[in-house]
Parts: structure tokens; C-alpha cells; sequence
């Protein structure tokens, strides 16, 4: 659907859309500055030109200019963030997404439970360090049946 998926803005980022309900969809449109001007959402026959209107309206802002524009709405719009910048944003920062253990900033363990809380208790392996443990774990592999 042209209302459930991402982006790409004038400045190579991406946003984040989802409003599926009718009053998110009204919202979303009416903010994106389409109101009257796309396909209607119902005509599936019309979704391609829908998605193409949709695209060209956010090729026409920065990333940082939609998030403006859809911050605080009802929309359910928001951008797409790369693993460096979210952390740092303030929605998972408050939930607690991220956790720094020694010096290196991951996932939290997820999900969470009040009884039984998960931790970080090491940094993750450096790549490659696990492999023969794992490969150990997989057996003898037998290549007849390729």
C-alpha cells in the first residue's frame, strides 16, 4: 500500500510510513501537502500513481525537514534512522532500546520483563569469533545430497 512503507527525501534519507487507519491516512496526506491533489486510497487500481504522488512530495524536503513537519502528529510518520542515530533519539532513549556496555552501545534485551529484567552482561563477540563453537554445535555436514 502507498501508505505503509519508506521514502527517500531530497537529502538520500528515508521516512517511515504507516497510516493504514483512515483518520492516520487523512492526516498523513493533509501534512504531506496532497489533501486533494492524489488518487483516492480506496482505488487500488490508482495506487501506483498514488505511490509515485507520495514519493515526489518527500523528494521535495530533507529528512530532517518531513521530521519536522510530522513531529507531534498523528500520522504515523517518522524517519528512518541509521544505527548510529538511534540511540540517541529521544522516543528510544526514553524506552530504553539502547544500552552501553563496556564503551560499545547495543541493543537492550528485549523483551522485558518487571519480573524477570534481562541485562547486557558482556559486549558482543567480534565477528568471526564464535565460528568453530558454532560450527562444532551444526556436526559433520554432508555435502551428498547438493
Amino acid at each position: 500500500a502507498p501508505f505503509y512503507g519508506t521514502y527517500e527525501t531530497a537529502d538520500g534519507g528515508y521516512m517511515a510510513v504507516g497510516a493504514l487507519e483512515k483518520r492516520f491516512y487523512a492526516e498523513f496526506m493533509e501534512l504531506l501537502g496532497l489533501p486533494d491533489q492524489a488518487p483516492a486510497r480506496d482505488d487500488l487500481a490508482r495506487w501506483e500513481e498514488l505511490r509515485t504522488a507520495v514519493a515526489d512530495r518527500f523528494r521535495a524536503r530533507t529528512r530532517a525537514e518531513w521530521t519536522e513537519v510530522f513531529a507531534g502528529s498523528d500520522a504515523c510518520v517518522a524517519p528512518v534512522l541509521s544505527l548510529r542515530e538511534a540511540p540517541g533519539h529521544p522516543h528510544l532513549a526514553a524506552r530504553g532500546t539502547f544500552v552501553d556496555h563496556g564503551g560499545i552501545t547495543q541493543p537492550a534485551p528485549a523483551p522485558r520483563f518487571s519480573a524477570t529484567p534481562g541485562a547486557v552482561r558482556r559486549p558482543p563477540s567480534t565477528p568471526g569469533a564464535d565460528t568453530a563453537e558454532v560450527a562444532r554445535d551444526w556436526g559433520p555436514v554432508s555435502y551428498t545430497h547438493l
